[in-house]
C-alpha cells in the first residue's frame, strides 16, 4: 500500500488558483480568450491585456457577466512600455500579480525568397522580443512578492514545422529556448516558468484558415492527422494553462507542453506510404 498523502478537505474544495491574480496577453479572442475564461473559473481575477479595443472590451464585459472579476488594458505587446503599464494596472488595481500568460503573437507563413526584414521584425518584435521585457516587467512584480508563474504559449512548431515557416518556428523555438534560461534566473526567487505548445486549435484564425481551403475537406483531413480525430478547443489549452498555474504543478519549470492532441506521435501523414 502506498503513502497516504497529507491534505485537508478545506484546501481541496477551494478553486485551483483562488486568491491569484493573472494577467494574459492576447485575451480577446481564440486561445487567449479561452485561458482567460478558464483562470477566472479557476478562482483568479483576470487582467486582460489586449491591443485589439474592441476585443478586449468584448472579453472582459462577457466574463465580467457571468460573475467573474476580470479588467480589460489596452496593450500593445511590441511596446516594453506598454507590458510595464499593463503590469502596473494589474498589481495596482488587486495588490499583486501571480500569473502571466504571454499569448500574445502572430503567425506568418510566407515563402522564405519573398520575406522581407520588416516581416522579421515585425514577427519577432511581438512573438519574442515582446515576449520577454512583458516578462520582465512581471517577474519584477512576482520577485518583489516572492514568486509567481509565467507561461508563455509557444507552439508545436518549436518542435517540428513545415516550409514557409522560418520566422514563426524560429521565434516558437527562441520562446521554448528563453523559457528554460528564464526558469534558471528566476527560479531562486520562487518564479516557475513553463511554456505550452498547442498544436491546432479551433479558433477564430483556424475557421478562417479552414474557409480558404474548402472548409469540410480540409477539417476533415487534419482532424484525420489526430490520434482522437478531433483537435484541441481553446477552452482545453485553458484549462491546461490554470493547473500549470496552479500549485498543483509546482514541480513543473523550464520545460515546455505539448499540447497537440497527439499530432507529434505521428511519424507520417495519414495517408502514410
Amino acid at each position: 500500500m502506498g503513502a497516504v498523502m497529507a491534505g485537508t478537505s478545506s484546501e481541496s474544495a477551494l478553486p485551483l488558483l483562488a486568491g491569484k491574480v493573472a494577467m494574459v496577453t492576447g485575451a480577446g479572442q481564440g486561445i487567449g480568450l479561452g485561458i482567460a475564461w478558464e483562470l477566472a473559473w479557476a478562482g483568479a481575477r483576470v487582467v486582460v491585456a489586449e491591443l485589439n479595443v474592441e476585443a478586449g472590451q468584448g472579453a472582459a464585459l462577457a466574463l465580467t457577466s457571468a460573475g467573474l472579476d476580470v479588467t480589460f488594458v489596452e496593450t500593445d505587446v511590441a511596446d516594453p512600455a506598454s507590458s510595464a503599464r499593463a503590469v502596473q494596472t494589474a498589481h495596482e488595481r488587486y495588490g499583486a500579480l501571480d500569473i502571466l500568460v504571454n499569448n500574445a503573437g502572430i503567425t506568418t507563413f510566407k515563402d522564405m525568397f519573398e520575406v522581407t526584414p520588416s516581416d522579421w521584425d515585425k514577427l519577432m518584435n511581438l512573438d519574442l522580443r515582446g515576449l520577454f521585457f512583458a516578462s520582465q516587467a512581471a517577474a519584477r512584480v512576482m520577485k518583489e512578492a516572492g514568486g509567481g508563474v509565467i507561461i508563455h504559449i509557444s507552439s508545436n512548431h518549436a518542435l517540428a514545422t513545415l516550409p514557409h515557416s522560418e520566422i514563426y518556428a524560429a521565434a516558437k523555438g527562441g520562446v521554448n529556448a528563453l523559457t528554460r534560461a528564464m526558469a534558471l534566473s528566476l527560479g531562486p526567487h520562487g518564479i516557475r516558468v513553463l511554456s505550452l505548445s498547442p498544436g491546432f486549435t479551433d479558433t477564430p484564425h483556424y475557421r478562417r484558415w479552414l474557409a480558404e481551403r474548402g472548409e469540410a475537406e480540409t477539417e476533415r483531413a487534419v482532424n484525420a492527422l489526430h490520434p482522437a480525430g478531433r483537435i484541441n478547443t481553446p477552452q482545453e489549452i485553458g484549462q491546461l494553462a490554470a493547473f500549470l498555474a496552479s500549485d498543483n504543478a509546482r514541480a513543473l519549470t523550464g520545460v515546455d507542453i505539448t499540447a497537440d492532441a497527439g499530432l507529434s506521435a505521428r511519424l507520417y501523414t495519414a495517408d502514410g506510404f
